[in-house]
């Protein structure tokens, strides 16, 4: 197994955004999350990255648009009830979400349209240790794109979420066989 490097890394958190952070099932674990890889940025001077997108956007293909909005909804079907502490965890967000370099991108896949490919290789940056929401659709298919770009993708697994913790587990599953699944408990030790 290869391990990421330093003077290689770069994290990627994508939709740093609190209209994606309201809609995931795991605040407290990616708070907590966020604590450790501030933590980490600090101790190693490793560059993030932040992107964000639309949480809602059109298409210009009709059927695909009924499409996306029929698979949109099912997901909500699954989205966990509010809880009493999510003001406090939305409070906390935005207190420790990571800061860096902000991306506007316009779809799942944040190199679609988007440079971002160029400015981490420019950076001389190959390990790509990437973090958000939501796992199953924006963090999973930029995994893929960053895999077939060739980038060492790494999926920090406690710093990334999305509606339910069924689509979180599938998500990590297949996101194993384009990027090495880790959590922030391991980075200390890769590093």
């Amino acid at each position: 197994m290869r391990y990421p490097g330093v003077e290689k890394s770069i994290i990627i958190f994508i939709n740093n955004d609190m209209e994606f952070f309201n809609n995931i099932f795991s605040k407290m674990e990616i708070i907590m999350a966020l604590d450790y890889i501030n933590h980490f940025v600090e101790k190693y001077k490793i560059p993030v990255i932040s992107t964000r997108r639309p949480i809602n956007y059109s298409t210009s293909n009709p059927e695909l648009m009924e499409f996306k909005m029929e698979v949109d909804k099912r997901r909500l079907m699954g989205k966990v009830p509010e809880s009493p502490m999510d003001k406090k965890f939305a409070d906390d967000f935005m207190l420790k979400r990571l800061t860096g370099d902000d991306y506007s991108v316009f779809k799942e896949d944040i190199f679609y349209k988007t440079n971002l490919d160029k400015i981490i290789k420019e950076q001389n940056k190959i390990d790509l240790l990437l973090c958000g929401f939501f796992t199953d659709t924006d963090v999973f298919i930029s995994a893929v794109s960053a895999y077939i770009k060739e980038f060492n993708v790494y999926i920090i697994s406690d710093a990334t979420s999305t509606y339910s913790e069924r689509l979180y587990f599938q998500s990590l599953e297949m996101l194993s066989y384009f990027g090495t699944v880790i959590d922030t408990r391991d980075m200390e030790k890769y590093f």
